[in-house]
């Protein structure tokens, strides 16, 4: 029962704190009529439950996508797939386990069923699994593998099960949500111990007991797996709102619920979980004093930032030069993990069954350059000093450093710092801001990467605003590992390439597919590249010893189209002009974009925006790139390309293709037109869109690239 706490909140903090560990302290009800200072105050006092903080202490985890579109090439199947399909050839899911150990992950979530509905183990729920394929004979067991090389290597064993099934005939039934209980029933119990229970919200059902009853199967791991977290369509773990692996500067793990809520968010009761919903995840602010005004109730509710090491989250042969590079999944790691949210990287097994060479020697490299970076605290044997509102550190000598880690005791007294500063002392006395040493929450981890490595005796942290008293565990002081890294290329608007790498470091490039020519010339001056191709280029180790080679990722590679200098707008159905014009897609900036017309009505579909090449091309594809501002607004999720030599005759080049998950994970979309024996001559290329994400009447694109042969 709520109890009113307006007269605690008169008292001392330290009383207030002590009632509020009374009740649920991963949840807490706010009196009626709280003040926002009140609020505030309560906010700071919520902390995680053991289960919450434990899943965070992990910071670094493994997403595994195999199954059925592995073999199919596609990225979401229909259900309509031969189990005859699956079947890799050398599946060992011990070398999977040892990539992921070498990257620093300390955990592993596998997609035991996504929402194919093929299983991942020999279920006795259907007949869509591994026992129908002739993968060992029908006897295999990928759950079971993955489970076991987990336990041989000490990291943690998570499971998705997609509730979204496209293969079983009774979804959206009650038979379907016993069918769904009994596979989750299975895999809780016979791959013990579970830390994450992941449930996709991809067309998940809704909270209708007589259909889907999403209590019933919380309470199954609360009484199999009490230990495990529950995520994204669960009470324990919420998505970070993207699956680029995008990260917010405040990331608040105290949130605000909203409405009557009678219980606690990590119980098994969906009421609370629909509450939790009603939060949009997508919002840049979750948890800041605006946003607590008004609230019936606060959780502990902590985020996970995801995405995939390739474009595609299954397998595909085709991007397997596509893997991120490591400066990219480093600058996912420090937003991630040091923005206080656990960072979930997906990595997907081939067709093999194994993780290919090129992820595994990007994962080992992201783990060399993390323990280099974190193997010494560089604050060993300071003296610090606390007082109201700062920490000093006294450092027995000058000491070099560019990485900062500081932590709070969430698990203690919860988050409560929301704006801080970092400041050095310079050999005049005079404390002086870090460059890039601001911040504003802290929370369970706070990484600061430094613009550029500072070197001092004297570190000061300075605590500008807070939720009450903030205890900090943790101020470490780090320092990042210099690296050969693969060398930087771009093509300006005129065609004309250009390269570029650290000081020191010798490049040299061809251009071209196939293997990098031992002979390739040295890079040194940009060259012209009109008409687009295959550009390589590679670093070499100059006289810089202290870079550290890590043997693989020092060579680059992008395919560029035809140079935007050769392409106009020939005429679009319309546009929101003038800041969202038809030439804001061919202007080589990512960041601007058309639009068709939004106001003041809206036209259907299709609309189309057509190009115009100069002169006859021999045109092999197109590249359609969505906006690139955290909106899904017009982004396109069915398109047809049409050609013409003429502007008058149009016909087919591809036909209308859907561009599945666009909306989660906007990266480029390469549209590749069938291939013929002669070259495909056309002048006017026409993209048209036939449907946007949410059935959106309009349609956007932030660059369109033209491939020609």
């Amino acid at each position: 029962m709520q109890r009113s706490l307006l007269p605690v909140l008169a008292l001392l903090v330290g009383t207030w704190d002590g009632l509020v560990a009374q009740d649920h302290p991963w949840s807490v009800p706010v009196p009626d009529g709280a003040t926002p200072e009140q609020i505030a105050t309560l906010a700071g006092s919520v902390r995680p439950h053991p289960r919450q903080q434990d899943w965070l202490d992990l910071e670094f985890t493994a997403f595994v996508h195999f199954g059925m579109k592995t073999f199919t090439d596609r990225e979401w199947g229909d259900g309509r797939e031969s189990p005859a399909t699956f079947a890799p050839s050398a599946l060992d899911a011990a070398q999977w386990v040892d990539a992921f150990a070498a990257a620093g992950m300390r955990g592993v979530v596998l997609t035991c069923k996504h929402h194919d509905g093929f299983c991942l183990w020999p279920t006795a729920t259907t007949t869509h699994s591994v026992k129908s394929s002739p993968w060992r004979d029908g006897k295999g067991d990928v759950v079971g593998a993955v489970a076991a090389a987990c336990r041989a290597k000490g990291l943690r064993f998570g499971i998705y099960l997609s509730p979204w099934d496209r293969n079983a005939p009774s979804f959206g039934t009650k038979a379907y949500d016993d069918l769904f209980h009994a596979q989750l029933r299975e895999l809780l119990s016979n791959y013990a111990p579970i830390y994450d229970v992941w449930f996709d919200g991809a067309h998940a059902p809704k909270d209708d007991p007589s259909v889907f009853d999403w209590t019933r199967h919380y309470r199954l791991v609360r009484e199999l797996q009490p230990a495990a977290c529950i995520s994204v369509m669960g009470p324990d773990v919420r998505w970070c709102g993207n699956e680029a692996g995008h990260t917010r500067n405040a990331e608040w793990n105290v949130v605000p619920l909203r409405g009557d809520v009678a219980e606690a968010p990590p119980t098994d009761s969906y009421a609370s979980l629909g509450a939790l919903l009603a939060i949009d995840v997508q919002a840049r602010d979750l948890g800041s004093r605006e946003r607590l005004a008004g609230a019936k109730r606060l959780a502990w509710w902590p985020a996970m930032t995801n995405t995939s090491i390739r474009p595609g989250w299954f397998y595909h042969p085709s991007q397997d030069n596509q893997v991120k590079s490591l400066d990219h999944l480093l600058d996912v790691y420090y937003g991630a993990v040091g923005g206080g949210t656990q960072f979930l990287l997906n990595v997907p097994p081939d067709r093999r069954g194994l993780v290919h060479e090129n992820d595994v020697a990007r994962l080992r490299q992201l783990g060399t350059v993390l323990r280099a970076t974190f193997a010494d605290d560089l604050a060993t044997g300071a003296t610090r000093t606390d007082t109201d509102g700062a920490i000093t550190l006294t450092l027995p000598e000058p000491r070099t450093f560019d990485v900062v880690r500081l932590r709070e005791d969430v698990r203690g007294t919860g988050q409560r710092v929301e704006s801080f500063v970092l400041e050095s002392r310079g050999p005049d006395g005079v404390w002086s801001p870090l460059p890039r040493g601001r911040g504003q929450t802290i929370g369970p981890n706070r990484l600061l990467r430094l613009v550029r490595p500072v070197t001092t005796q004297a570190l000061r942290l300075r605590i500008e605003a807070s939720r009450g008293p903030a205890r900090i565990t943790t101020l470490a002081l780090h320092r990042q590992p210099g690296v050969l890294r693969a060398p930087r290329i771009e093509r300006a608007a005129d065609g004309t390439v250009s390269l570029q790498a650290d000081p020191g470091v010798t490049i040299r490039y061809h251009v071209g597919d196939g293997p990098f020519p031992a002979d390739a010339p040295v890079y040194e001056r940009p060259f012209a590249l009109p008409e687009g191709g295959v550009v390589q280029a590679r670093s070499e180790p100059g006289e810089q010893a202290t870079l550290i080679d890590l043997g693989y990722g020092t060579e680059n590679s992008r395919r560029f189209g035809l140079c935007r200098a050769e392409i106009r707008i020939h005429d679009c159905d319309s546009e929101q002009a003038p800041r969202e014009a038809a030439r804001m897609a061919i202007d080589g900036d990512p960041d601007t974009l058309w639009h068709s017309r939004w106001s003041p009505d809206s036209p259907p579909h299709p609309h189309w925006i057509t190009l115009d090449l100069g002169k006859n091309r021999a045109v092999t594809g197109l590249v359609y790139l969505p906006r690139q501002n955290d909106s899904t607004n017009g982004t396109i999720t069915r398109c047809s390309v049409e050609g013409s030599l003429d502007g008058a005759v149009w016909r087919e080049l591809l036909p209308a293709t859907e561009l599945p998950n666009v909306a989660n994970n906007p990266i480029a979309q390469v549209l590749t037109f069938p291939a013929t024996r002669k070259p495909l001559l056309t002048r006017y290329l026409r993209l048209r869109s036939h449907a946007a994400v949410g059935d959106q009447p309009w349609a956007s694109a932030a660059e369109i690239e033209v491939l020609v042969r």
